[in-house]
């Protein structure tokens, strides 16, 4: 997964973290030509956040579906879910209009099968460069 060989000291964006949003701005970025390093301080190309499973709510579907992961993460055995939520004066449930399209929905699927997921995806854009093992320690400064 990491691409080594490929890695120079030349990037527009160097990106700290290879979760969720760093793998995706990666990717985005890559997608608009930018070169991206894209560091993880975790060698393990299967490692994710353990304290958490993972709710990505109907307004990331949008997001989602530009990073093309879809139909990976139903393949991956995500549950799709409905925003609903419970208030001290009971429960909120947003239904569909009669004639309207039925509204959003989002998908409940595990960190250890979503951050491998993500990454990996991230890793075969081409202009991201993933650098597990790796961690800013410092900035450096130069002319300025």
């Amino acid at each position: 997964m990491t691409k080594p060989e490929s890695a120079v000291h030349d990037y527009d964006v160097v990106i700290s973290g290879a979760g969720l949003a760093g793998s995706a701005a990666a990717i985005l970025l890559a997608r608009r030509g930018v070169r991206v390093a894209l560091l993880e301080r975790r060698s393990d190309p299967e490692a994710y956040k353990v304290l958490c499973t993972h709710s990505l709510t109907a307004n990331a579907y949008p997001v989602l579906d530009e990073l093309g992961l879809v139909p990976a993460l139903e393949k991956a055995g995500a549950v799709r879910n409905e925003a609903r939520w419970h208030t001290r004066w009971g429960w909120i449930e947003p239904r569909a209009a009669a004639a309207g399209p039925p509204l959003p929905y989002g998908y409940n699927i595990r960190r250890s099968t979503l951050d491998p997921l993500i990454r990996t995806r991230a890793a075969e854009t081409p202009g991201v460069d993933l650098l597990l093992g790796h961690q800013v320690t410092g900035l450096v400064r130069e002319a300025g």
